[in-house]
């Protein structure tokens, strides 16, 4: 199966937040799903296209539209979710609210995969309020990358860890400690969106070996680099192929 390629969206001064295309408005309201968080809720206001963005979505923060999003998600694919949410215009190319993204997406595929979605609310608001203290650029002025830090989180979540938990407490330690020895296998220049799904992946595995919960999570091609003036195109593990290839696949064939 071809995998799932992911798309930008940009923020729009005016007119549709997901495409840009010009509103119209309806006689009355009808139901219709966000286009940002899935809501269903009635609105009279779509784009030409058919998009409608709630007014949540419109005026709330990134990490708002995560928590709400996450919160009313069936997904069981963390990278799926993630996906579908770095599209939303709140999430910028980089930044800080993807060190919530990775949690709150994991977490949702975790309660959903066990049948737990009751817990989800109270896990999603303690995962923002545990991540909000990680700043931007903690991978490189801190050396820790908030997309692993984050799956730290999930698991200290997911387990019950505290300080004084002994188990519970090395799962979480030894789960950002693998997250941040696959990224730091990169070598490049930050891109959030190839750490995002680097990390994700490494959860989903250790949830499978450590957790005992069965998280699949597909990679995806990206179609972000146009957007990262410092993407590392032909050496990132989720380049669109065949336009870049990795260096390696290009010296085997030199060879």
């Amino acid at each position: 199966m071809e995998p799932a390629r992911l798309e930008v969206t940009v923020a729009w001064r005016a007119g549709c937040l997901d495409c840009g295309a010009e509103l119209v408005y309806l006689a009355r309201a009808e139901p219709m799903a966000c286009a940002g968080c899935r809501a269903v809720l009635p609105s009279a206001a779509l784009c030409r296209r058919g998009h409608f963005i709630c007014d949540a979505c419109h005026a709330g923060t990134a990490r708002d539209v995560i928590e709400r999003s996450c919160g009313a998600s069936e997904e069981r694919d963390p990278i799926a979710l993630a996906h579908e949410l770095m599209r939303h215009p709140a999430l910028k190319m980089h930044g800080p609210e993807h060190h919530f993204l990775v949690p709150a997406v994991l977490l949702t595929a975790y309660a959903n995969e066990r049948g737990a979605r009751g817990e989800l609310p109270a896990l999603l608001t303690e995962a923002r309020r545990r991540s909000e203290p990680v700043a931007g650029g903690f991978c490189g002025l801190q050396g820790a990358c908030g997309a692993a830090i984050g799956t730290g989180i999930y698991v200290a979540l997911a387990t019950g860890s505290s300080p004084l938990t002994g188990a519970e407490r090395s799962l979480a330690n030894l789960m950002t400690a693998e997250a941040l020895h696959v990224i730091a296998g990169s070598r490049a220049a930050r891109c959030c969106k190839r750490e995002t799904a680097l990390a994700l992946l490494t959860a989903a595995r250790f949830t499978r070996r450590h957790l005992g919960v069965p998280m699949r999570a597909r990679g995806a091609r990206c179609s972000f680099s146009e957007a990262n003036a410092d993407c590392d195109r032909d050496g990132c593990p989720f380049a669109p192929a065949p336009a870049f290839q990795s260096r390696r696949a290009v010296a085997r064939k030199s060879g």
